[in-house]
């Protein structure tokens, strides 16, 4: 077995979440073994029966559950599961998409957010920054003048989710507001960590 690799991610007992690329729900599974063998990297997960049906040889997204010893930031692997018996996943090939200490998740810009009319003009706009988290959003000429929650709808590449944000600070020099979303649906945020990682795979590509 080769080095441990550059994060531990990967370590045996570690739980992860799999995010199937195409869509779906993300399922937990738990670090059994990995390997890297001629520089590609294989790990095993178990997993439960549905998570192994609905993964199978489908391109999915890696990423540690929770952090440990005092780490911060997100790693996010690629890789294609392939079953192993009925509760196990072998991830194929896996590549490091994510490795940021100083982010709590994967974030991308691009989007339209919708914005109603309740303190401000009704209008769509790109967003400057996007994650589960809240999105940074820019100001018109005549400043920020909607209310405080406000609810969004947010576009994305194959869905529309609807969040309420809540004002986190005002960027005045680069015209822009920042929003933190109130909890949001497991599906919804699923959908924007979906959503911000395959832009980013793009530009990788």
């Amino acid at each position: 077995m080769a080095e441990t690799p550059g994060s531990p991610a990967l370590l045996a007992g570690r739980r992860v979440s799999l995010l199937p690329r195409s869509g779906g729900q993300s399922h937990i599974g738990t670090v059994q073994a990995w390997e890297t063998v001629d520089g590609r990297l294989t790990v095993r997960v178990a997993t439960d029966a549905s998570g192994v049906a609905a993964l199978d040889r489908h391109r999915v997204w890696l990423s540690p559950l929770r952090r440990i010893d005092q780490e911060t930031g997100i790693t996010i692997f690629a890789g294609r599961a392939v079953a192993e018996g009925e509760e196990a996943l072998v991830l194929e090939d896996l590549v490091r998409l994510v490795e940021d200490p100083r982010r709590a998740a994967v974030r991308a810009a691009g989007c339209l957010v919708s914005l109603p009319a309740a303190g401000g003009p009704k209008r769509t706009v790109g967003t400057l920054d996007l994650s589960r988290g809240g999105v940074r959003l820019p100001v018109g000429l005549g400043g920020w003048t909607y209310d405080d929650p406000l609810e969004l709808t947010i576009h994305l590449d194959t869905s529309t989710i609807i969040a309420v944000g809540r004002i986190l600070r005002v960027e005045l020099e680069a015209r822009a507001v920042v929003l933190l979303f109130d909890k949001l649906e497991d599906e919804d945020a699923e959908a924007i960590d979906r959503y911000a990682i395959a832009k980013l795979e793009r530009r990788m590509a």
